[in-house]
C-alpha cells in the first residue's frame, strides 16, 4: 500500500516531534515511573480494594494508565516511564520476563491500546519512555521464545551463578536463573538493534530505559543505544561512582545510583550532608554530563523510602533534592500516596487502593516542587552551587541564584533558623513551598526559618 500524499505531508511534523525528544529535551523533564500492572484496571477505575497478591498480575492496563494521565500531570510530571510492554512468560506481571519481543503483553491490553496511550500522552505534552531488557529473557523453555533464533540454546550463555566480584561472571552468568543472552554474538546484537529501532518507531516512544546494563559487556551498548534513536537511560545497579561512570559514555544517561545512597543516608538521618556534597562533586568530575543522570529516592527494586524512614517531612526534603537538584527527576508511582512497602514485591502496591487521592499531603508537595522546577526554567543545566553544608542542613542554588533551596534532616516537628550566603546580594525570593518572602543583605546573606522540618524553596520574586 502506498502512503497517501496527506501522510507524506505530515512526515516532516512527525520527524520533528521525534527529534524533539533528544537528550537535551529530556534534561528539563520530570518523570513519573509506573508499573503498568499497578496503576489502574480500566478507563473507569476510581479505586477499590488492594490487590491480594502483589507477586502476580493485579489487573492494571494501558487503558487504565491512559485514564490517569491527568492525575499524573496534576503533580507536574511531563514524562512517564512504563515497565516493559512485550509479551512475558507466565507470572511476568512486571514485564521483565520477555517471551516474544514483537508481541504485546495481553494482560495490559492490545498494541492499539498502547498506541492510544502514547498518543494521548503526547496530546498532553507528556513524553513516554519504555523499559527494555537486552540481557536476558523470561524463565521458560528456550524453544518457546520468539523471534528466532531466541528459541535456540545457542543464543544463550551456558548457565552459571553470578560471582559479583568477577565482572566477566556478572556479564555472562544468569541473573536470578534467567536465560542470559549471548550478547557477544553478532546475530543477537543485530536482532536486538533491529527490534529496538522498530519498537521506538512503531509505538512512537520518546525515550528508552535499559535494564541490567552492567550485566552486558560494554561494547554492546553504543550501537544498541544508537539504534533506539532517542534518549536512553541505563540501570547500572551499583553505588560506586568510579564503576558506574565507566558506562557514562555508552548511552545518553544513567540512573544516579551513586547519589541514591548518600542522599538517602542524609535525609533518613544516617549520613552527613558533606558525604552527599562529596559524592556530587565526584560525579561532576567522573561523568561526561551529570545533567543526563536520573535522580530518584526509591523504585521497584529498592524498598520504598517511607519503609526505611517513616517521616513525611524528611520525605519532602528528599523530594526537594530529587526534583530541584541537578539531574532528571524520577518519582516512583505511589510515593504521592505515602506508600511504604518494603522489598519487592511489597514495594509494588496497586495505586487504586488510594482512590487516586489528589488531596494527599505528598501529592500536593510534589505538585509544588514540580511547579517550582518549571517556573525556574526547567533546571536542565549543570548549574548547582553548594551554599550551606551543615550537620543537619544542606542548601544549594540554581539558575544563577533565582532558585535557592534549604533542606534539613531534623524531621517532623523540628524548627530552626538558618543563615547562609546565597551569593546574591540584595536578592528577593518567594517561598514557593510555604509562605512569605525573603531578601538577602548587601553581602548576599539570608536567614530562613524552617517549620515542621519542611524544606524552604525560594524562587526569585
Amino acid at each position: 500500500m502506498h502512503p497517501s500524499w496527506t501522510s507524506l505531508a505530515l512526515l516532516p511534523q512527525l520527524v520533528s516531534l521525534s527529534l524533539a525528544a533528544d537528550t537535551d529535551a529530556w534534561k528539563s523533564r520530570n518523570i513519573y515511573f509506573v508499573l503498568t500492572d499497578r496503576v489502574a484496571r480500566g478507563s473507569d477505575d476510581t479505586g477499590g480494594d488492594a490487590c491480594a497478591d502483589l507477586s502476580n498480575y493485579c489487573g492494571g492496563t494501558f487503558q487504565g494508565l491512559q485514564s490517569k494521565l491527568d492525575y499524573i500531570t496534576g503533580m507536574g510530571f511531563d514524562a512517564i516511564w512504563i515497565t516493559p510492554i512485550v509479551a512475558n512468560t507466565d507470572g511476568g506481571y512486571h514485564g521483565y520476563w520477555a517471551a516474544d519481543l514483537y508481541s504485546i503483553n495481553s494482560n495490559y491490553g492490545t498494541a492499539d491500546d498502547l498506541k492510544a496511550l502514547v498518543s494521548a500522552a503526547h496530546g498532553k505534552g507528556i513524553y513516554v519512555m519504555v523499559d527494555v531488557v537486552a540481557n536476558h529473557v523470561g524463565p521458560s523453555t528456550i524453544a518457546d521464545h520468539q523471534p528466532e533464533p531466541l528459541n535456540q540454546d545457542s543464543s544463550y550463555h551456558t548457565q552459571c551463578a553470578i560471582n559479583y566480584s568477577d565482572q566477566n561472571s556478572v556479564e555472562n552468568c544468569w541473573i536470578a536463573n534467567l536465560p542470559d543472552l549471548d550478547t557477544q554474538s553478532s546475530d543477537i546484537r543485530s536482532l536486538y538493534q533491529t527490534w529496538i529501532s522498530w519498537l521506538v518507531t512503531e509505538y512512537d516512544f520518546d525515550g528508552v530505559r535499559i535494564d541490567t546494563v552492567k550485566h552486558v559487556e560494554k561494547d554492546y551498548w553504543p550501537d544498541f543505544s544508537a539504534a533506539a534513536g532517542v534518549y536512553t537511560i541505563g540501570e547500572v545497579f551499583d553505588g560506586d561512582p568510579n564503576y558506574v561512570s565507566g558506562y557514562g559514555s555508552l548511552m545518553s544517561g544513567l540512573l544516579n545510583y551513586p547519589m541514591y545512597y548518600p542522599m538517602n543516608n542524609f535525609y533518613q538521618q544516617t549520613g552527613s550532608s558533606q558525604a552527599m556534597v562529596d559524592m556530587y562533586d565526584q560525579i561532576s568530575s567522573l561523568f561526561p554530563d551529570p545533567t543526563t543522570l536520573g535522580s530518584f529516592l526509591d523504585n521497584h527494586d529498592n524498598p520504598r523510602w517511607l519503609y526505611t524512614k517513616n517521616d513525611l517531612s524528611l520525605l519532602k526534603n528528599a523530594l526537594a533534592y530529587v526534583i530541584l537538584a541537578r539531574g532528571i527527576p524520577i518519582i516512583y508511582y505511589g510515593t504521592e500516596q505515602a506508600y511504604a512497602g518494603g522489598a519487592d514485591p511489597a514495594n509494588r502496591e496497586d495505586l487504586w487502593r488510594s482512590s487516586f487521592n489528589t488531596d494527599s499531603e505528598i501529592y500536593q508537595a510534589i505538585s509544588l516542587l514540580s511547579a517550582t522546577r518549571k517556573s525556574a526554567g526547567g533546571l536542565a543545566g549543570d548549574d548547582q552551587t553548594h551554599l550551606y553544608v551543615a550537620d543537619t542542613a544542606y542548601a544549594w542554588s540554581r539558575a544563577g541564584g533565582d532558585l535557592v533551596v534549604l533542606t534539613t534532616n531534623s524531621g517532623l516537628g523540628s524548627t530552626g533558623n538558618y543563615c547562609f550566603d546565597t551569593q546574591v546580594p540584595n536578592g528577593s525570593w518567594n517561598n514557593t513551598f510555604g509562605t512569605g518572602s525573603y531578601t538577602s543583605d548587601g553581602d548576599g546573606n539570608v536567614c530562613v526559618s524552617v517549620s515542621n522540618g519542611e524544606p524552604v524553596v525560594l524562587l526569585a520574586a
